[in-house]
C-alpha cells in the first residue's frame, strides 16, 4: 500500500518526504517500498501508539481510546528506527524525529544514520529547544573536531 500511494504523489515531480510510523515490525520493508516508489527522503518516526486510563472513571482518558505518544520517551525507538533504516537504505537521506531534546540526541541520530533531525514536541516546554539543540551539538562537534554533520553521519554503523 506504501509503494501505491508513494508512487501516485511521487507524479508530481516534486521532493517527497515520507513520515513513517515506528508501530509496526515491517519498518524497514515498509521505508525500502516507499523508496522504491519515488520517495526522495525518508522522515523516521511518528508517535508510538500510547493509552491512559482514567482510574476514576476506570475507562480510557482518550475520545479515541488511544492515541500517539511523543516526547522524550520515544527517542529509543526513534533511534533504533533511524538505525535500522539507515542500514538497508545508506544512500537515502533521513530526518530523524522523535524526543529529540537535546544536542546529544541530536548527535546520536546523525550517528544512527540520520541526515537532519528535527525537534518537536520539547519546544512545547521552551519554544527556543531547536536552537539549543543545535548550539549542543556543534559545542560537541567543536570538542571532537568534526567539522561536517556529514562526518558523523551513520558512524555508529562501524
Amino acid at each position: 500500500m506504501t509503494s501505491q500511494i508513494v508512487a501516485a504523489a511521487a507524479e508530481s515531480q516534486l521532493p517527497l518526504w515520507i513520515k513513517l510510523s515506528p508501530n509496526t515490525p515491517e519498518l524497514v520493508d515498509v521505508a525500502r517500498a516507499a523508496v522504491a516508489a519515488g520517495a526522495s527522503a525518508l522522515v523516521l518516526v511518528n508517535t508510538v501508539l500510547g493509552l491512559i486510563i482514567d482510574i476514576e472513571k476506570r475507562r480510557p482518558a482518550l475520545g479515541n481510546v488511544g492515541g500517539g505518544l511523543s516526547g522524550a520517551g520515544i527517542f529509543p525507538v526513534a533511534l533504533r528506527a533511524v538505525y535500522e533504516c539507515h542500514a538497508a537504505l545508506p544512500d537515502t537521506p533521513i530526518v530523524g524525529v522523535g524526543g529529540v531534546s537535546n544536542g546529544d540526541d541530536a548527535i546520536a541520530m546523525v550517528m544512527a544514520g540520520a541526515s537532519a533531525v528535527e525537534v518537536g514536541t520539547a519546544t512545547f516546554a521552551n519554544p527556543r529547544a531547536p536552537w539549543l539543540v543545535a548550539r549542543e551539538a556543534a559545542r560537541w562537534m567543536q570538542r571532537h573536531s568534526i567539522s561536517s554533520v556529514e562526518e558523523l553521519r551513520g558512524a555508529a554503523h562501524g
